[in-house]
């Protein structure tokens, strides 16, 4: 039994529940007051839309992104827990690398989340355009996730989905972690298997029940991933990916300086207990590591310093470091189109709409 298993759950430093709620009241806003400008992109069960405010004052916020779910596809594929937990938590974060939510709603076939539209695309579209960043600008945007998951885990709060696709770089060059869906609320361990194969920690493969130390061993695998251009653990099936993960057989190429190799090596501890930022010091051992040396955290969580990308873009709307997709049809979103009157008496207490009751 390691001491991590036989120690009790850690209260967090701050309570969720203690935390304001920022999205708006139901009724200030109104989901056809929004007009669809193009989709943004796709997933399993829902898209993104770039929408804008059309009652929106001048000087004011009027552009932003629209997360679209199917309602009957969150319940087929059982992620009712995941979703609430994502409108749960991103109505009380706040944080300069987290992306916000705004509003909630829903219509007879939909949720929808209004969130910030974060226009300068994923952080995965610039490592692939560059093939690999230098440690400056690989610390640069670890520092950011960094300090986005240090201020999640004071509330117990575990990330569970780190990838250079989840990242999205605003108009200053800055990170917004994305997309919460299987964010989660943990005082000691869960042992849900979710998370891209690439990035999941021994735990969460062996069953064993996982908590923060999972989000700080996919930190070692997107600095990897930064510094080389692909992932530590690779394979062209999930389970081929497990067994390297597993083996922690590592390829060093020759090209990189003895400390980023080390930084890497102390993330991607498979003993949960000497993993860096699990330890007894927390979060302030990463900060502290040689390979920060130098980064003024404090300016970094103020946005004072200058990013090494800058994306360029012309105007708040800009989606040109987005994909091109096809304009959804409103057929599929009919809150969007018009207010939906209310449901009729044998629909009053539909068991999915029931389920979203907080949209």
């Amino acid at each position: 039994m390691t001491p991590e298993s036989r120690s009790p759950p850690k209260r967090p430093a701050r309570l969720l529940e203690d935390e304001a709620v920022h999205v708006e009241r139901r009724g200030v806003l109104r989901l056809h007051d929004f007009e669809v400008k193009g989709a943004l992109g796709t997933g399993t069960f829902g898209r993104v839309l770039l929408v804008r405010l059309k009652t929106a004052t001048a000087g004011s916020q009027n552009i932003f992104a629209m997360k679209v779910l199917r309602k009957t596809e969150i319940v087929r594929l059982r992620q009712v827990e995941h979703v609430n937990a994502e409108r749960y938590i991103l109505s009380r974060v706040r944080h300069p690398f987290v992306v916000d939510l705004f509003a909630t709603f829903q219509d007879s076939l939909n949720i929808y989340m209004l969130m910030s539209y974060v226009p300068g695309g994923e952080l995965f579209t610039h490592l692939r355009r560059a093939g690999r960043f230098t440690p400056d600008v690989t610390r640069f945007y670890l520092a950011n996730i960094i300090l986005a998951l240090k201020y999640l885990h004071s509330f117990n709060i575990i990330y569970r989905d780190l990838k250079p696709e989840n990242l999205l770089l605003d108009s200053r060059g800055y990170l917004r972690l994305t997309d919460f869906g299987f964010a989660k609320i943990v005082d000691d361990r869960t042992w849900t298997l979710c998370g891209t194969p690439e990035y999941l920690a021994p735990e969460i493969i062996q069953s064993d029940g996982h908590g923060k130390a999972a989000d700080w061993w996919a930190c070692g695998v997107l600095c990897y991933e930064m510094l080389v251009g692909y992932p530590p653990f690779f394979d062209e099936t999930a389970y081929g990916i497990y067994e390297k993960i597993l083996r922690g057989n590592i390829h060093w190429p020759r090209t990189m300086d003895r400390l980023s190799k080390e930084l890497i090596k102390v993330f991607l501890n498979p003993d949960r207990s000497k993993r860096l930022g699990n330890m007894i010091g927390g979060p302030q051992d990463i900060l502290n590591h040689p390979w920060f040396r130098g980064v003024d955290w404090e300016a970094l969580e103020r946005c004072e310093i200058k990013a090494p990308i800058i994306p360029h873009t012309t105007s708040l709307d800009d989606t040109r470091h987005f994909l091109h997709l096809p304009h959804p049809s409103l057929e599929d979103m009919p809150g969007l189109v018009m207010e939906e009157g209310p449901p009729p008496l044998h629909r009053r207490f539909d068991p999915i709409t029931y389920q979203f009751r907080e949209f």
